[in-house]
């Protein structure tokens, strides 16, 4: 799930580092070949689990960092002993075959009130396969907001795979997602599914969720430059250098902070479905929905089978759409007596989660022909199946970053010209707008929300075929980076992937340089066959 989709840290000054004599001299006879860049900070020792299938080594390599000189949002410089420890011990993540190093990072919830409440912030380090791993780490950031890092460990140990090689895979759940604390809503009720028929978010069900969460969290502290403040506690507590960013959808937001915050901490940033700082999120939605659905319809004109089958699929769509509107259309909900209305918003949005990636918008199609016809129930089980399933999505935390980051930047004279005549509307921006109206707000550090600039390698990657995120997203983002490379995957939606951008990538990581040649360009990848029947 995507902030996009569907519904789319601090410091102990007092620390210490003790270095036994044993310690200092596997350090010493471990250190030989590498680059030394600042003093030594910590030495790490690990020990070997019972959870997993091979043994670690007693003492991991260590490697020689010098400390960033950016300074904390809203609070002091990080001092060469501020940082915390963490003990990684070996673990064991579903579907990654070797060892699993785990560990945690305590942090004050807000740096400014360190006594009053503390936060565990989960790490896993999946290591190099080689054994003897550079210093500089590929460190995933998720989207969302409130994915979680650690969950994911399959996948990034799978499309990562090349780099492995002499790379650790960094995984940090960010605060209030996963093992970090997540701030967990139940925006669902199985009692009343016709809820969720109606609202993406359920007022009552927000208000709900924030009486709870705000009784144990201050939930003005969750935000992309406290984020990006515990990643940069994290990199130094275990001794690595400057990181290689991996991000996408929103989590390339929090890797625009923490280039912004800490601009010595990172080597190399792939951004892949860009979401400008500057560009405030649900209002584009409405346009750029609207411009996928066109993409579709010719996509389907163009393709024998599926203009075969819906000759007059824009004809049929416009059709359901004023059904839609007149509120007519009801339908059997399970678990509901009688009939319930389905409303056009909620469809609509629903529409737009699809539209992210081709595999998903090829059936819209058969789905717009089917509720032509009167059979509703494609969409509305379509609806009420991804309603249910918000399992793995910290919701707190989407609205603690979208109701600070995002809404009050909406400005009221805007949202008719950016929704006027378009399938959504201002559905979602009323949406989202409803439900943030109560959320704790944090207050952003001046020029928080104006575009990054800076000279760190980058790569952007975008689909031509993506719902959610438009090429001109990073078109607009990319102009302040200086070392760049812009990658248009034709054929392809929201955070894909191919084997021709992971080359694109991996020889940026592996050179650090995005120079030396002309922008490169990737074959078109083939859309999926379109559902017909």
């Amino acid at each position: 799930m995507s902030a996009e989709g569907p519904y789319y840290h601090e410091y102990d000054p007092n620390f210490r580092v003790a270095v036994d004599q044993q310690s200092v001299a596997s350090i010493n006879a471990g250190s030989r070949g590498l680059r030394r860049t600042g003093e030594l900070r910590s030495s790490r020792l690990w020990t070997t689990g019972l959870l997993v299938l091979l043994p670690l080594p007693a003492v991991i390599s260590v490697q020689f960092v010098g400390v960033a000189n950016a300074a904390i949002v809203e609070g002091p410089p990080l001092s060469a002993e501020s940082f915390g420890a963490i003990e990684l011990s070996a673990c064991k993540l579903s579907g990654v075959p070797q060892p699993v190093r785990c560990g945690v990072l305590e942090v004050p919830e807000n740096p400014n009130r360190p006594a009053v409440r503390q936060l565990r912030i989960s790490v896993a380090v999946i290591p190099a396969i080689g054994g003897q791993p550079r210093p500089d780490p590929i460190a995933v950031l998720m989207g969302g907001p409130g994915e979680d890092a650690i969950g994911s460990a399959e996948i990034y140990a799978r499309k990562l795979a090349p780099l492995r090689q002499d790379r650790d895979i960094l995984l940090v759940d960010q605060r209030g997602t996963g093992r970090s604390g997540a701030l967990d809503c139940e925006l669902f009720s199985p009692e009343r599914p016709e809820a969720s028929l109606r609202d993406l978010f359920s007022l009552a069900a927000v208000e709900r969720c924030e009486r709870r969460l705000s009784a144990q969290a201050d939930l003005t502290q969750y935000t992309y430059d406290r984020f990006a403040n515990d990643l940069e506690q994290v990199r130094r507590a275990l001794g690595y250098g400057p990181l290689n960013l991996f991000a996408g959808s929103y989590g390339t937001r929090a890797a625009q902070v923490y280039v912004r915050m800490y601009p010595e901490s990172v080597r190399t940033v792939y951004m892949g479905s860009v979401v400008p700082m500057d560009v405030p999120g649900p209002l584009s939605f409405a346009k750029t929905e609207q411009a996928a659905i066109e993409k579709m319809f010719d996509a389907c004109a163009a393709d024998s089978a599926c203009n075969s089958a819906f000759p007059r699929l824009r004809d049929e769509f416009r059709q359901i759409s004023a059904r839609l509107s007149s509120g007519s259309v009801r339908i059997a909900a399970q678990g509901h007596d009688g009939s319930v209305q389905l409303y056009r918003g909620r469809v609509a949005e629903w529409f737009r989660s699809q539209l992210y990636r081709p595999r998903s918008s090829t059936t819209l199609p058969w789905m717009v022909h089917r509720a032509y016809l009167g059979d509703w129930s494609p969409i509305s089980e379509g609806i009420l199946s991804d309603a249910r399933d918000d399992s793995a999505f910290s919701f707190g935390l989407f609205f603690s970053i979208t109701c600070s980051e995002d809404i009050p930047f909406i400005r009221e004279d805007e949202v008719a010209g950016e929704t006027k005549g378009t399938f959504l509307g201002d559905y979602r921006v009323r949406q989202q707008q409803a439900a943030c109206q109560q959320w704790p707000k944090a207050s952003l550090p001046e020029g928080y929300r104006e575009p990054v600039r800076s000279s760190v390698p980058t790569v952007f990657a975008s689909g031509d075929t993506d719902g959610g995120t438009p090429l001109w997203f990073m078109e607009h983002a990319a102009k302040g980076f200086s070392h760049r490379l812009e990658v248009v995957l034709r054929g392809q939606g929201h955070t894909e992937w191919n084997e021709c951008i992971a080359q694109i990538y991996q020889r940026v990581v592996v050179s650090g340089s995005v120079d030396g040649g002309s922008t490169p360009t990737c074959p078109p990848v083939s859309q999926p066959p379109f559902k017909t029947h």
